[in-house]
């Protein structure tokens, strides 16, 4: 029986989700949680329990590896290697874009597109911004990187997932091509959706193996060199 546990962290919600073949996806979505007790751990425990599964019958773990928050990568990152690697299982590590645009448009539909992108990490004149499109078996990233968005343009008939930080001039370049601008969100149920499409497709490492996406160098990484001389 193929079974996985999918968990998302990288930007300001929690997020798991828990799976087994023939079964129904359960999930447990905490939005902007509270920094005061720990949701990561209590919400694994109960989705697998809602699922009917103990960790010795998941086949793989699923996390969100960014780019997003330095803390909440490695939180997750940490929780999934840790379960993966007792249990002997191997580990898929899903962009954060993708776990977005599963999570946002979980569904093909008539306001659902066919092409995405996806703008995060915006700093300064750049941006991570990611290509996305969808198929007969859902959403799948083609290409991402950290750009210069004073120059980008977005496809025809795509949609954009961009927060409030987006960009002014990302704004009025999607408003010039009739481009809508969707806020994005990261759930449990987005990061499973994309992880089953991934290990279908063998998009799969040893726990020790995953590693945070980070656009660019975390600041605390950059302080630490500055006072280290690293």
């Amino acid at each position: 029986m193929m079974a996985g546990l999918a968990i998302t962290g990288s930007q300001r919600s929690v997020g798991v989700a828990a799976w087994r073949e023939g079964g129904a996806i359960v999930s447990s979505d905490h939005d902007d949680p509270s920094r005061d007790r720990d949701w990561l751990w209590p919400s694994i425990d109960d989705v697998c329990v809602r699922a009917g599964l103990v960790p010795t019958a998941l086949t793989w773990v699923a996390v969100d590896v960014g780019p997003g928050g330095f803390s909440g990568l490695r939180t997750t990152i940490a929780a999934a290697q840790s379960i993966a690697t007792v249990h002997g299982l191997p580990c898929i590590a899903v962009p954060s874009a993708l776990v977005a645009a599963c999570s946002t448009w979980p569904d093909a539909g008539p306001r659902s597109p066919d092409a995405a992108h996806a703008v995060l990490a915006v700093k300064g004149t750049t941006a991570w911004i990611a290509t996305l499109g969808r198929d007969e078996r859902g959403w799948f990233q083609s290409a991402a990187s950290v750009i210069e968005w004073g120059a980008w343009k977005p496809q025809v008939a795509s949609m954009v997932l961009a927060d409030a930080h987006c960009p002014a001039s990302i704004v009025q370049v999607c408003q010039e091509h009739g481009v809508p601008i969707v806020e994005p969100t990261w759930s449990g149920l987005g990061v499973m959706a994309a992880a089953q499409r991934l290990w279908d497709e063998c998009h799969r490492v040893a726990p020790s193996a995953l590693s945070p996406e980070y656009a660019r160098e975390p600041e605390a990484v950059t302080l630490w060199r500055q006072r280290h001389g690293g």
